[in-house]
């Protein structure tokens, strides 16, 4: 303990230089390293109002790439799998967290977590504590070792805790650094108003907002789902997506440079006899791309005016209609829209009723309903309509 004592004032110092030197984090975590001789040194934080990790940096004894695909291959993983979670987030829980109290040999030696992203790195042992805890946000200080170094023992525990109290006063003065906020997302007032689906997401693909646009386009096919504020696409769409997001979140963290690529990233979604087309965008400014570890968001933006039926070359399909407009103007349901799409290319009632698959009594109840949104009252009527919106 004495010997640590030598450093407790240079450590101090370094704490509160974190507010004031873009790599204050870096520079106190590198002297913690090698004060302790451990692997490494991380701070996160995770946002209870949208339940995500919302920030995360960490500081290792290795090159920062090793780190940099370690982590973004950790945050694919869902919280279930690491045990270390539930224990930690413990309310009942005082003090420092522990790993080695309850995660034994035998789970590491089984765990695809353990063997193939935290063992390679030197992570074995962890020893966590809070610095925010609060029904908002949670932010926590990480200090892991490897296995030949075992877990921190209670001298070091003891030293760190003498360290805590400043820590505790640099992350409240940056609290908005570790917490999500759409306030602070230019334009956030006005997606409301947009008569666009929209939603924002974090680079794990958690839903923190979506707008009343969004949410009829929800109700309307189960193709896109939100599920445990998880965004849910059909599976080979979900696979490519969540690798899009690995890729812009890589570039934002790692690879600035490459960030402009990433700009208005095009992503088609199949449905059930239909396709969305919708953009990407990351929604950062140059503050938070100059603090390393924010975690940003992404703008998912979809054009409803060029949804557009699957195989319409198989079905013979020839025009396509301005659905924004039908919409915006007549109030038409998605099936309403499919009907005359299908219709505007030719079909009759018993192709309709085929296609759809309901009955020719149901395609009747369809065509007035569409009747009675629009200035039609005939077949004739509606196809003329149609024909003058079509693309």
């Amino acid at each position: 303990m004495e010997l640590l004592e030598n450093y407790y004032n240079d450590l101090c110092e370094l704490i509160y230089q974190i507010p004031l030197n873009k790599d204050g984090w870096f520079n106190f975590s590198k002297q913690l390293l090698k004060v302790l001789d451990v692997s490494y040194v991380h701070i996160q934080a995770i946002d209870f109002s949208y339940n995500v990790l919302s920030f995360s940096n960490g500081v290792g004894l290795l090159p920062l790439d090793s780190y940099a695909a370690a982590e973004l291959a950790y945050l694919r993983y869902p919280a279930e799998v690491d045990p270390r979670w539930e224990k930690f987030l413990d309310p009942v829980r005082q003090g420092w967290y522990q790993c080695h109290t309850h995660v034994p040999e035998k789970f590491v030696a089984e765990s695809d977590l353990y063997q193939k992203i935290l063992l390679p790195i030197g992570l074995r042992f962890v020893a966590t504590h809070e610095l925010i805890w609060d029904e908002k946000l949670c932010v926590f200080w990480s200090i892991s070792s490897s296995q030949q170094r075992q877990p921190l023992n209670s001298q070091e525990l003891e030293f760190l805790d003498r360290l805590l109290p400043h820590l505790k006063r640099i992350v409240m003065a940056q609290r908005h650094l570790y917490e999500f906020s759409l306030d602070h997302i230019v334009g956030y007032n006005l997606i409301d108003k947009l008569n666009q689906p929209i939603m924002l997401l974090n680079l794990s693909g958690q839903v923190v907002h979506h707008n009343p646009m969004m949410q009829c386009l929800l109700d309307e096919t189960e193709s896109i789902q939100i599920i445990k504020q998880r965004l849910i696409l059909p599976d080979c769409e979900q696979i490519e997506f969540l690798e899009k997001l690995y890729q812009i979140e890589e570039a934002f963290r790692y690879k600035q440079a490459q960030l402009e690529q990433y700009k208005d990233v095009k992503f088609s979604i199949a449905g059930i006899g239909q396709r969305w087309l919708c953009t990407i965008n990351l929604l950062a400014s140059e503050k938070e791309m100059s603090f390393f570890g924010i975690r940003p968001l992404v703008m998912l933006h979809f054009d409803d005016s060029q949804v557009v039926l699957k195989n319409s070359q198989e079905a013979g399909q020839k025009y396509y209609l301005n659905h924004k407009h039908l919409k915006q103007n007549y109030n038409l349901t998605k099936r309403e829209l499919e009907l005359c799409e299908l219709f505007v290319n030719g079909m009759n009632l018993e192709q309709l009723a085929q296609h759809m698959g309901l009955t020719r009594s149901s395609i009747r109840t369809y065509l007035r309903n569409i009747f009675a949104k629009t200035p039609c009252n005939s077949q004739v009527e509606l196809m003329q309509l149609l024909m003058s919106l079509r693309r």
